[in-house]
C-alpha cells in the first residue's frame, strides 16, 4: 500500500502536476534545439553587416542561437547521463514507435519544423514598406508579415482559439516588439529591416 502511493507521488513530479518529461524526451529536445541553434548561428553571420560589428543586424540572433546551443548540449548530456535513453533507440512501443504515436510529440515536431522553414522563408524573402506618417515613416517590411503569419499558425495549433484571433494577437505582438528594436533600439531586423 505505502508503495503505491510513493510511486503515484513520484510520477506526479513537482507540485503535484503530471511530469511528462523523460530522458529520451529530452535527448530528442536537445538535438531540435541544436540543429536549430547551428541554422541560426548560420544564417545570422549571413547577414549584411552595413556598420561597425557591435551593430550588425545578426549579431543578437548570433549570441541567441549560440545560448541555445550551449543550453542544448547541457541537456543532451543531463539525459544521457540520466542512462535510461536506451529506451528511446529501442524498438519497443517506449521507443522510436511510442514517441511519433504520442499526439503532443508530433506537435513539437511540427512546431520545430515550422520555425525552421520560418528561419529559411525569413532569409530568402526580403521587401521594405515605408509609409510617411506626420511624426516619422512607418517600416513595415518582410520580417513582419513573415512573422505575423508564422506565429498565427503556431497560436492556431497550441492555443487553438479563432484564427482571426490568432491573427491579431500575432500581428499586435509582432509589429509592437518590431518597432521597439527598429525604432527604439535602432536595430536592423532581417530582411531589409
Amino acid at each position: 500500500m505505502t508503495q503505491g502511493v510513493e510511486e503515484k507521488e513520484g510520477s506526479e513530479g513537482k507540485g503535484g502536476s503530471d511530469n511528462r518529461t523523460n530522458p529520451g524526451k529530452d535527448l530528442v529536445a536537445s538535438a531540435a534545439i541544436a540543429l536549430f541553434a547551428l541554422l541560426v548561428m548560420i544564417f545570422a553571420l549571413r547577414l549584411p553587416n552595413p556598420g561597425r560589428p557591435p551593430t550588425a543586424p545578426g549579431l543578437l540572433p548570433f549570441f541567441t542561437g549560440l545560448a541555445l546551443l550551449i543550453m542544448a548540449v547541457g541537456l543532451g548530456i543531463r539525459s544521457v547521463g540520466a542512462g535510461r535513453v536506451k529506451g528511446l533507440l529501442q524498438g519497443s512501443g517506449k521507443g522510436l514507435r511510442g514517441y511519433f504515436s504520442d499526439v503532443e510529440n508530433l506537435r513539437a515536431l511540427l512546431l520545430i519544423g515550422i520555425v525552421i522553414l520560418y528561419v529559411i522563408v525569413v532569409n530568402q524573402i526580403a521587401f521594405d514598406l515605408r509609409l510617411p506618417t506626420p511624426f516619422f515613416v512607418f517600416q513595415f517590411s518582410s520580417y513582419e508579415l513573415i512573422s505575423i503569419i508564422t506565429l498565427t499558425l503556431i497560436l492556431k495549433i497550441f492555443w487553438r482559439a479563432t484564427w482571426l484571433r490568432c491573427f491579431l494577437v500575432s500581428a499586435f505582438w509582432t509589429v509592437a516588439l518590431a518597432s521597439v528594436f527598429r525604432y527604439g533600439f535602432h536595430i536592423l531586423l532581417p530582411g531589409l529591416g
